[in-house]
């Protein structure tokens, strides 16, 4: 693969789900594979490829004309995720060149990766999501603090937690240490249908409320289940 294509996993319009722009109308571009391998994953059909067929879930698409693909929608504000979407950045510094400075760039990062200074500068949001214990990922594998540290400083990323009800006090130790700004974090249940999501919302959000961050929901899994390309 050459630095001017990228692997697509998704290329579709909807509203923005999660985190602190949740309802946001925009255009999503999932880019396929992932450094963690999180046991509640659920787009593991962007890396997971003993489950899934390489073949039948990426495109390795040239920037040109995943720009043309993206122009062809509405929106102009832009969700780059994954995956893991900070395995390519080249080659998202070229798209985002080719796009021009129209679209607002949100990206969704694990927080693993430091951006590049020319991405660093360039988009708008990070929502940045270290993975906890409930991964099932090892604490040197989710966890980088050099890198978390200059999101938190970056004054453009948000904090959001993906947590079960027994997880407060690691989620709010990883908060306190890393010196983040309560009102740039955001508790998330761990949920993977609709069902899960309506069951475990309540204590979620009571967390949040206890402990003064913001409850994030999951807005498509509530409204389309797990409908992929929505």
């Amino acid at each position: 693969m050459t630095a001017a294509v990228l692997k697509v996993s998704e290329v579709f319009e909807s509203l923005q789900g999660e985190g602190a722009s949740a309802g946001v109308p925009c255009v999503f571009l999932r880019l396929a594979t992932c450094n963690l391998r999180c046991a509640w994953c659920d787009t593991k059909y962007t890396w997971d490829f003993k489950q899934y067929r390489y073949e039948d879930e990426v495109r390795e698409v040239a920037v040109e004309v995943v720009a043309t693909e993206l122009r062809a929608l509405r929106s102009r504000r832009l969700v780059l995720t994954g995956g893991e979407p900070l395995l390519q950045q080249p080659t998202l510094e070229a798209l985002l060149l080719e796009l021009g400075d129209e679209w607002t760039v949100e990206v969704e990062t694990n927080g693993t990766l430091a951006p590049s200074p020319a991405l660093a500068a360039r988009v708008d949001q990070w929502n940045v999501s270290p993975k906890l214990e409930n991964s099932g990922e090892p604490l040197a594998r989710r966890l980088d603090r050099v890198v978390l540290d200059a999101f938190a400083g970056s004054g453009k990323a948000w904090l959001k937690l993906v947590l079960e009800a027994g997880d407060t006090d690691e989620a709010m130790d990883l908060v306190r240490s890393l010196g983040w700004p309560l009102e740039r974090v955001l508790f998330m249940p761990q949920a993977r249908t609709r069902a899960e999501l309506l069951h475990r919302s309540p204590a979620i959000a009571e967390l949040s409320r206890a402990h003064g961050v913001r409850f994030s929901s999951r807005l498509h899994l509530a409204l389309w289940g797990e409908r992929r390309g929505v």
